[in-house]
C-alpha cells in the first residue's frame, strides 16, 4: 500500500485514490469522493498529495491520508448527545490513544466518547478510522456530519488551523 508519492500538487482527490488504493477499498472511497462532492465537503489537498483535509467555514472536519497507510482522523473535542448505537460504537472502536508524538499539552488525557471512559486518548486525533470499507464509510460520513454541529467545541489545533 506504501507507494512513494508521484503525483503532483495538482492533483484531485480521486487521482489521490486510484494512484493509493486497490480494489473494493477504491471503490469505497471514489463513492465517498462523489459523495464528498456532492454535498459541499470536498477533500482539498494538504500541501501533500498523500494528505488531505475536508475544509468547513473556517476549520478542518477531517484529516484524510494515503501514507503510510489510508485512514481517516477526527479530532478531539465533546463526543456526547444521542446517537444512533451503531454509529457510537463504531467511534468508540476507532478511538486512538495517545503515542507521545508531541510533549505538553496535547500528550493523551482522559475522555468520555458517547458514555464510554477512556483513559490515554488523542487529545490531537482522538478517532481513526483505517482502510474504510463502505460499512465504516457511512459512519465517516455520520461523523462529518457530527463535527460540523460539535466542532466548535473541540480544543485541537489542527481542528481549527486545518
Amino acid at each position: 500500500m506504501f507507494k512513494r508519492n508521484k503525483l503532483g500538487k495538482k492533483s484531485t482527490f480521486e487521482d489521490a485514490i486510484q494512484h493509493y488504493l486497490e480494489g473494493n477499498i477504491r471503490d469505497s472511497a471514489l463513492e465517498f469522493a462523489a459523495w464528498s462532492k456532492a454535498n459541499g465537503l470536498a477533500p482539498k489537498q494538504d500541501g501533500d498529495p498523500a494528505e488531505w483535509l475536508i475544509p468547513y467555514k473556517d476549520d478542518c472536519l477531517c484529516w484524510i491520508h494515503f501514507e503510510p497507510k489510508y485512514h481517516f482522523r477526527f479530532f478531539y473535542c465533546d463526543y456526547s448527545g444521542e446517537q444512533d448505537e451503531g454509529f457510537m460504537r463504531a467511534v468508540q472502536d476507532h478511538v486512538m490513544h495517545c503515542t507521545t508524538c508531541h510533549e505538553g499539552p496535547c500528550s493523551g488525557g482522559d475522555a468520555v466518547i458517547f458514555g464510554k471512559a477512556f483513559t490515554n486518548v488523542c487529545k490531537e486525533f482522538t478517532v481513526r478510522f483505517e482502510n474504510p470499507d463502505g460499512g465504516t464509510m457511512e459512519h465517516i460520513k455520520q461523523l462529518l456530519a457530527y463535527w460540523k454541529e460539535k466542532g466548535h467545541t473541540s480544543v485541537s489545533y489542527h481542528y481549527h488551523n486545518g
